[in-house]
């Protein structure tokens, strides 16, 4: 599988793909936009709705892609970015699409633009029609255009995850960390068998009748 890890090279794909991306699900009506690598907390990605870059003699609107979130199969990533090219569609006609407080809930309108647009919608809750992921037509692009293949990815710290990255860090490589369990064992004295539990109890072995002890 072929791995995409330095940001430039990351964001020079997905350039690529939004172009393709324009031209197969939107007849290349999309504006050239800026895709920013940046992360963001409880979101796959979001949309400018106002065009925010100078580039040149033109304003340009910014795709943020949250680069926490890069791991995932790429047919999820395809599916965020085609989900803020459908934002795009509507801040292009003048068509409201998001609505409520902070303008978070993603209403009937766009709903009706993505389902037309390559990708399948769920409702949630509190944020409206904004749970997408890919339709048949994006997967059989996806296909189409070998991206299954590719895995992009990118070094995550805690310290990403918060926006305080320090300088030095993150070297575009991919890393794991392992959590902390949030388990206890437990032993009997007499007979050695063990339990795990969630949370701190007091507990018997059935065995031996003697109090289980907090393994060191």
């Amino acid at each position: 599988m072929k791995k995409t890890v330095k940001t430039s090279r990351v964001a020079g794909q997905l350039e690529k793909m939004y172009r393709l991306l324009n031209a197969r699900f939107f007849n290349g009506e999309l504006p050239e936009v800026v895709i920013s690598l940046k992360k963001t907390v409880g979101a796959y990605g979001h949309f400018t709705c106002n065009k925010v870059w100078q580039a040149g003699d033109e304003r340009r609107y910014e795709i943020n892609i949250s680069s926490a979130t890069l791991s995932r199969p790429i047919e999820e990533t395809c599916a965020t970015l085609l989900h803020e090219m459908c934002h795009c569609l509507a801040a292009e006609k003048g068509i409201k699409d998001t609505s409520g407080s902070g303008n978070f809930y993603h209403n009937r309108k766009y709903k009706e633009i993505a389902e037309s647009h390559g990708l399948c919608v769920e409702k949630h809750p509190k944020y409206g029609w904004t749970i997408t992921s890919p339709g048949l037509p994006l997967l059989d692009f996806i296909e189409e255009q070998g991206w299954q293949d590719l895995q992009m990815c990118e070094a995550v710290s805690l310290w990403d995850v918060i926006g305080t990255l320090p300088k030095g860090a993150g070297n575009g490589t991919a890393t794991k960390t392992k959590k902390p369990s949030s388990t206890r064992k437990y032993i009997c004295p007499c007979c050695h068998q063990s339990v795990r539990a969630t949370k701190a109890v007091n507990i018997l072995c059935g065995d031996c009748m003697e109090k289980m002890e907090p393994a060191e």
